[in-house]
C-alpha cells in the first residue's frame, strides 16, 4: 500500500499534476460553477488517475521488459565476444610459440624442434600450423646441408689448419660440449678430409650414433650429407634422423662400417684425464694396439704409441712409429713434437730445437704439451728453455 502511494505520489508530482492541470483547463473553459468544478476534479481524480497511473506503470513495465531483454541480449554478446576473443588469443599465443620454435630450431635446437612434432598430439587443431612450421625447418636445413663453405677445425693461436687427422676430428666431434661449435667445425673438417679421400667407411658407426643423440641440427644435416655420400643410401633429408636409426640398426655389424677408434678415445681418457703410470702404461698403450691395428692411417694415435715408446725408453720402437707417420704426413705437428722430444731424449738438442719449432710454426697451440712434455722430461726442459726456441708471441 505505502509503495503504491508512494508512486501515485510521484506520478502526481511530475506526470500527474499536469494530466489534472489540464482536466481543470478544460472545465474552466466549459463555465462550470464552482460547486460543480470541484466535483468534476474530485471526479477527475478518483475515476480517471488511476487508469493514468496504470498506463504509466503499464509502459514503465514494458520498457523495463525490453531494457531486460537488451541487457540480456548484449551480456550474450559480450560472453560470445569474450570467448571468440579468448580463442583467437590463445591461436595467437600458440602461433607465436610455434614461430619461436621455428626460429631456435634453425639456430639449431633440436629440442624446440622435437617439442614441435609433438604439438598435434594434444592441440590437432594446430596442425596445419605445425606442418608448415616443420617443412619450413626441414627446408631450411636441406638447404644447409648442401653448404659446404663454413669454418673448419683451426688452431686455437694462429687461426689457421694445422692438419688434422681423422681420428683428433671425430674425438671432437663426439666429444666437444654442447653449448660449444667446434663440433659443427668437426663436421665440416670431416667432410673436407673425405673430399681428400681420407674419410673411409668406418667413420659411419661414429656418425650413425651422434645423429641418434646430436642436440645441434646444424650438425645433424652435416652429418647426413657426409653420411650420404660415404653409403650412397637415400639420406637426402637433413633430418631423417629416424631413418638413420632404423638403417643403422640394420647394418651395424657390417665390418667396414665399424669405427676403430673406440680404444683410441679410450686412450685419450687416460693420457688427459686419469692419468697412467708404470703399473698401467703398457695396458694403456695396448688401447692403441687395436686402434692401429684396425686403422694404420690413425696418424694421432701412432704418435701417441711412439710417445709411450719414448716414455718406456724404448727409443727404437718410437722411432719406427715415427717413420710409418712420416711416410703418410711428413710435417704432421704431432710427428714434429714428439720426434723433438726423442731427439732430446738422445742429447741431439739441435735437432730437437729445431724440429720443435717447426712443430710451433706449423700448430703454435701445441706449446702446451711441449710444456708438458718439459716438465716429465728433464732433457726436453732444455730444449723448451733455449733461446733460439720460437714460441708464439715472441718478438722475431
Amino acid at each position: 500500500m505505502g509503495i503504491y502511494s508512494s508512486s501515485i505520489s510521484v506520478f502526481i508530482g511530475v506526470g500527474g499534476y499536469q494530466y489534472i492541470k489540464n482536466s481543470v483547463k478544460n472545465l474552466v473553459e466549459d463555465k462550470m460553477t464552482v460547486p460543480a468544478l470541484i466535483k468534476a476534479t474530485e471526479e477527475t481524480i478518483t475515476k480517471k488517475m488511476p487508469e493514468f497511473v496504470e498506463n504509466k506503470f503499464k509502459s514503465l513495465e514494458e520498457k523495463s521488459d525490453k531494457l531486460s531483454e537488451y541487457i540480456e541480449t548484449t551480456r550474450g554478446e559480450i560472453r560470445e565476444k569474450q570467448s571468440s576473443l579468448e580463442s583467437v588469443q590463445e591461436l595467437l599465443k600458440e602461433q607465436l610459440n610455434i614461430q619461436q620454435s621455428v626460429a631456435e630450431a634453425k639456430i639449431g635446437n633440436r629440442g624446440k624442434y622435437e617439442e614441435l612434432k609433438k604439438i598435434p598430439e594434444t592441440k590437432p587443431e594446430y596442425k596445419k600450423y605445425v606442418d608448415e612450421a616443420l617443412r619450413d625447418i626441414e627446408f631450411y636445413f636441406d638447404a644447409l646441408m648442401q653448404q659446404i663453405k663454413a669454418p673448419k677445425m683451426k688452431d686455437n693461436i694462429s687461426f689457421e689448419d694445422p692438419g688434422f687427422s681423422v681420428e683428433e676430428v671425430i674425438n671432437e666431434y663426439r666429444n666437444s660440449k654442447v653449448e660449444s661449435d667446434m663440433r659443427e667445425s668437426a663436421i665440416i673438417t670431416l667432410i673436407d678430409l673425405y673430399s681428400q679421400g681420407k674419410v673411409k667407411e668406418n667413420v659411419v658407426q661414429e656418425l650413425c650414433e651422434s645423429v641418434d643423440v646430436e642436440q645441434n641440427l646444424r650438425v645433424t644435416a652435416r652429418t647426413m650429407l657426409l653420411l650420404f655420400n660415404i653409403t650412397k643410401k637415400p639420406f637426402r633429408r637433413s633430418l631423417e634422423i629416424d631413418e638413420v636409426r632404423g638403417w643403422w640398426e640394420l647394418n651395424k655389424n657390417e665390418t667396414k662400417y665399424q669405427s676403430p677408434y673406440k680404444q683410441y678415445f679410450k686412450f685419450l681418457e687416460y693420457f688427459y684425464t686419469l692419468g697412467f703410470n708404470k703399473d698401467n702404461i703398457e695396458q694403456v698403450t695396448g688401447l692403441l694396439d687395436e686402434t692401429i691395428k684396425l686403422e694404420p692411417n690413425a696418424l694421432h694415435a701412432r704418435c701417441l704409441r711412439g710417445y709411450m715408446m719414448i716414455v718406456l725408453g724404448k727409443y727404437d720402437k718410437a722411432e719406427e712409429e715415427f717413420k710409418e707417420v712420416e711416410v703418410r704426413y711428413r710435417d704432421f705437428r704431432w710427428l714434429l713434437l714428439y720426434r723433438s722430444l726423442l731427439f732430446a731424449c738422445k742429447n741431439e738438442m739441435v735437432k730437437a730445437v729445431n724440429l720443435l719449432n717447426q712443430a710451433l710454426a706449423k700448430s703454435p697451440s701445441i706449446k702446451a704439451q711441449a710444456k708438458t712434455c718439459a716438465e716429465i722430461f728433464p732433457k726436453y726442459k732444455e730444449v723448451t728453455e733455449n733461446e733460439n726456441v720460437k714460441w708464439p708471441g715472441d718478438k722475431q
